[in-house]
């Protein structure tokens, strides 16, 4: 009589939760919240000179974080289970859906001061027609989460660390559109778009290590924001911080 087999982690019916897409998911929720903390703590008239400073200058010092955070892991990662198919088609269509729907909420957030404030601002003659900014964006955030999708379904390579990084970029993005046009405040939309470009930037160097194509797919969202930087710079230059 055989001994009994104990099943292995591909097996394991437990083994193909989506807990990248969950631990992603939690991280955004957790980027989005600590935006809204520093939102108030912005607008609030007795905070004090050296809590501002401080705030304005932590997002910029986060991919520093993350990246000391990475180099701390000397652990070998675990074998991947087995995923299913539900698994790698949720792996891409949630991803994308988050993107989307952030996107859309960015727009009815900030639909008042695109028609009130944005239109009386000194801007770069680079400026591009209002009606190219919701193609470009849809396009790119669904290649955001195609990038993602390729991430969460590679075979091998840490992937929650690079989804993690895959989070808090898409929570700067959202939060970007708060500090410009919500707040209309082109040095706060200035700092938090720098800070979007170097995690972007972060995500491109971390994903190309476990599948290039991902990277590959960012690089034009990558294009896309420093040519937005640029254009957040040339705002704050010829109108003023306006906070």
């Amino acid at each position: 009589m055989k001994p009994e087999q104990q099943p292995t982690a591909a097996e394991t019916p437990s083994a193909k939760g989506p807990q990248p897409i969950l631990r992603s998911a939690f991280y955004l929720l957790a980027g989005i919240g600590a935006a809204t903390a520093t939102l108030c703590l912005l607008g609030h008239k007795h905070t004090n000179r050296a809590l501002r400073t401080g705030i304005r200058t932590l997002p910029v010092l986060l991919p520093v974080l993350l990246e000391y955070r990475h180099g701390r892991k000397s652990a070998p990662a675990a074998p991947k289970p087995q995923q299913s198919t539900a698994y790698r088609i949720w792996a891409y269509v949630l991803p994308t859906l988050l993107c989307l729907a952030l996107g859309a909420l960015a727009g009815w957030l900030q639909r008042g001061s695109i028609t009130e404030w944005y239109p009386t601002l000194l801007k770069s003659v680079a400026t591009p027609p209002n009606i190219l900014f919701p193609i470009v964006w849809g396009v790119l955030y669904l290649l955001m989460g195609i990038s993602a999708g390729r991430i969460l379904t590679a075979p091998a390579g840490n992937r929650g660390e690079v989804m993690t990084i895959w989070g808090i970029q898409l929570g700067f993005n959202f939060l970007w559109s708060i500090l410009f046009f919500v707040a209309r405040s082109p040095l706060l939309g200035m700092i938090g778009i720098v800070s979007l470009d170097a995690l972007v930037m972060l995500y491109i160097a971390h994903s190309y290590r476990i599948r290039r194509d991902a990277a590959w797919l960012f690089v034009p969202y990558l294009v896309w924001i420093l040519y937005a930087t640029y254009l957040n710079a040339r705002i704050l230059a010829l109108n003023g911080p306006g906070i």
